[in-house]
């Protein structure tokens, strides 16, 4: 414990008059103010937490680890905290701080884990988790965890094996059942991807991941309604799940109901604030709607999150091409597309490319004109007169509206050039997205 001495000084009342007989002035006193301990600091931020103030709880957990660098608790919160405000990097780094003051601690690795997933960093997740399994064979979440992460690097073979491992020990668990079912989704095998999510609804039936995939089986049939009705039961069931929220918001998009895809993929995005599949979603849902610069925002933040992602990099560079009106930006960022994209919509962005250099060129020649234009004026008025002061417009002048002219130089029917989402350069479809692992635990009480 730590101590400081702080001089207070306290002065009476008395000596602030003008009477002779004041009495002498007290002496300093020394007051001893503690430091809060480790725990206490710890105790502070979790209750910070409870309140959602994250920023009263970074602090407090930062502290904590200062004051004990062994509180492995403290660390893992402090995880916690940092994904709950984005930062991914900071969550990484305080989960494995929690790790090294307890290689043991369940929850960090855990989490540390889908951080990782979420990095797309999958080849290194395998590698802890396939580690973690050597000290604890039969471990339901490294397990469930380590199959969806073979499915999402393809190994499929060693994600059945996993599962099979699993439901061997543990015959009743619908998360197996569950992951079971996207893998044979993602090879193809819909009979038995249905069989399988069937038999985890009558483990559990109020399992929303198992509604949710069963979506997915209607979504391959083309039965979107059914789909969209199995996914909804799903939100209703739990609604923070982020796949399911997703999943609504997909066929919504797929429907042009751009509100409530935006309704469904904002709220994803508050639910997992790294997924950048969230937002670049809810950018082409705030596109369709016209709400462009709400669109740029969720654009841009895709791109903090994931650097150079091709479709937020397009969805930008068309809302600058249209209505936010920066040709000069919109070049930049079509350019960037090129070097990074889609080889079918490269084309699109080269069509795009073209038309910009022209519309450029045709504003500089037009500049160019009236400038012409005011000299001429200037010269037959001796000098002294200004195009702008003169209160009319030559009959032979006529207004150029760039955007009604298509590569040919004709003018396009209405409804052309509208952004991305639209028909004219059609927004990727949404993924759809299956529930998978079992989440860790959010909040530890100190040991």
């Amino acid at each position: 414990m730590f101590n400081r001495k702080i001089l207070i000084v306290t002065t009476s009342a008395a000596l602030l008059s003008a009477c002779a007989s004041a009495p002498p002035p007290r002496p300093v006193e020394e007051v001893q103010v503690r430091e809060e301990t480790a725990e206490e600091l710890f105790a502070k931020g979790v209750d910070a937490m409870k309140a959602e103030d994250w920023e009263a709880a970074k602090a407090a957990f930062s502290k904590a680890v200062e004051r004990d660098p062994r509180l492995a608790n403290a660390h893992f919160n402090l995880g916690i905290v940092a994904e709950k405000t984005g930062d991914l990097a900071g969550a990484e780094a305080a989960y494995k701080g929690a790790l090294g003051a307890d290689p043991t601690h369940r929850g960090a690795l855990l989490n540390v884990g889908q951080v990782l997933r979420l990095r797309g960093a999958f080849g290194d997740a395998i590698v802890l988790y396939e580690k973690a399994l050597e000290s604890n064979e039969f471990d339901v979440d490294y397990l469930n965890n380590l199959a969806v992460l073979y499915r999402l690097e393809k190994r499929y073979d060693d994600a059945v094996a996993t599962l099979r491992k699993l439901l061997s020990r543990t015959p009743k668990n619908p998360e197996a059942y569950k992951n079971l079912g996207l893998v044979y989704m993602d090879q193809g095998n819909h009979r038995l991807a249905e069989f399988v999510l069937v038999e985890a609804r009558r483990l559990d039936d109020k399992d929303a991941g198992v509604y949710n995939n069963l979506g997915l089986i209607a979504l391959h049939h083309g039965e979107r309604r059914q789909a969209l009705s199995l996914f909804s039961r799903a939100v209703e069931l739990d609604p923070e799940c982020f796949s399911c929220r997703m999943n609504v918001g997909a066929v919504a998009l797929a429907f042009r109901d751009y509100e409530a895809a935006h309704a469904m993929f904002s709220k994803a995005g508050e639910i997992e604030p790294n997924a950048y599949q969230a937002h670049l979603q809810d950018g082409f849902a705030l596109q369709g709607s016209k709400k462009n610069k709400e669109a740029a925002e969720a654009f841009e933040r895709v791109l903090r999150l994931r650097e150079g992602q091709p479709d937020a990099i397009l969805g930008l560079a068309e809302l600058y091409y249209g209505p936010l009106g920066d040709l000069d930006r919109s070049k930049e960022l079509f350019n960037q597309y090129l070097a990074t994209g889609d080889e079918a919509k490269r084309e699109h962005a080269q069509q795009r490319l073209q038309m910009i250099d022209m519309k450029i060129q045709l504003g500089q020649q037009a500049a160019q004109q009236e400038e012409e234009e005011r000299a001429a004026m200037r010269k037959s008025s001796g000098g002294s007169a200004d195009l702008e002061d003169m209160d009319f417009i030559p009959e032979s002048e006529e207004e150029v509206d760039f955007d009604a002219v298509d590569g040919e130089g004709e003018p396009m029917p209405d409804g052309e050039g509208d952004p991305v989402g639209e028909d004219d350069a059609p927004a990727p479809e949404a993924d759809p997205a299956g529930s998978e692992e079992a989440p860790a635990p959010e909040v530890e009480e100190a040991q």
